[in-house]
């Protein structure tokens, strides 16, 4: 079963990521755009993106373990496809990364630490676990989706329980834990878009009663608002919102949706190189315009090309195994 519309919803949010990224380039001599450049103020609400794929991945992976009659004997089948699904395209993105910075650190552009650990790290998701930063900030989502794996993984009986008050323990639980960890390195310091995702699950695959389904969704809400900030819960509800009653949406957004991983992966590397071409040449607001919307249509070309060059056989992969 393909949700489309949910696969829409994956496209607009990789989007959100991208412009956000592309449109505050600037460097020692130029910006593409002003500080006061209204397009800039909007385009900064582009993280909130993330919380929308953490909706999407509360539920769509339970639906997807649901669908498969997963068990605890499954863990390993299951998380060997999950990685199959994400790591090698990472993988390779993590490498061209890792060859601009010693290119750059050998001209003497940068002086980027470059330590075993460190690299190994990014290769295990655990870069900002062991106290390292990542060589591209868009990877501390994946860490998040690697340990939402395990978690749901390990648990998914209790999760998925036809007992009320497990469901409720479960959840409480999670939301709870926040307020105990305070660690932004950890999944539970960001499970409240998961639970509203959960709750999403809940009421539209289980039929879960809808008071209980609410309950849940309020409680992911205030975590958000108080540990996360009220732009990152509007972007969740509105996810919520978009899943339960959009159902129809362009066919150009459901092929932006299906190359969204190769999108979110790549884009700082093409979309920032193209920016980086031009920026000098961005000596007015058309022309910063102009550039941004190049590296934008840029950005999904090179997603295009990435993803049947090397998502595709990935996501085959995963699926033989």
């Amino acid at each position: 079963m393909k949700f489309l519309h949910i696969q829409s919803l994956r496209g607009i949010a990789a989007l959100m990521v991208c412009i956000f990224h592309l449109a505050g380039h600037r460097d020692e001599h130029h910006s593409l755009l002003q500080p006061d450049d209204p397009l800039l103020k909007i385009a900064s609400f582009g993280p909130t993106g993330v919380f929308v794929f953490f909706v999407i991945s509360g539920f769509i992976i339970p639906f997807a373990m649901d669908r498969a009659k997963y068990t605890i004997g499954d863990f390993f089948s299951f998380f060997k496809k999950r990685l199959w699904r994400l790591h090698p395209p990472y993988v390779l993105v993590v490498l061209i990364t890792l060859g601009l910075i010693l290119f750059n650190n050998s001209t003497g552009k940068t002086n980027e630490e470059l330590s075993a650990g460190r690299v190994i790290s990014h290769f295990f998701y655990l870069t900002k676990v062991m106290g390292w930063e990542w060589f591209n900030p868009i990877f501390w989502t994946l860490a998040i989706e690697i340990q939402y794996y395990l978690l749901l993984a390990l648990a998914f009986s209790w999760f998925n329980s036809e007992l009320l008050w497990k469901r409720a323990t479960f959840i409480a639980v999670l939301l709870c834990s926040t307020y105990l960890l305070k660690d932004d390195r950890f999944i539970l310091f960001y499970i409240g878009p998961f639970v509203i995702g959960f709750a999403l699950y809940y009421f539209s695959i289980k039929k879960h009663h809808l008071l209980e389904c609410m309950l849940y969704a309020i409680g992911a809400s205030i975590n958000i608002y108080l540990f996360v900030g009220p732009h990152w819960l509007i972007a969740a509800l509105c996810a919520a919102a978009f899943v339960l009653w959009v159902k129809e949406t362009p066919r150009f957004l459901h092929y932006l949706g299906e190359t969204s991983y190769s999108l979110y992966l790549t884009h700082p590397l093409f979309g920032g190189l193209f920016i980086y071409l031009l920026l000098p040449f961005a000596t007015s607001v058309m022309w910063g315009y102009l550039i941004l919307i190049g590296a934008i249509l840029f950005s999904v070309l090179c997603a295009h090309l990435f993803y049947w060059l090397i998502e595709k056989r990935s996501i085959e992969w995963s699926r033989s195994k």
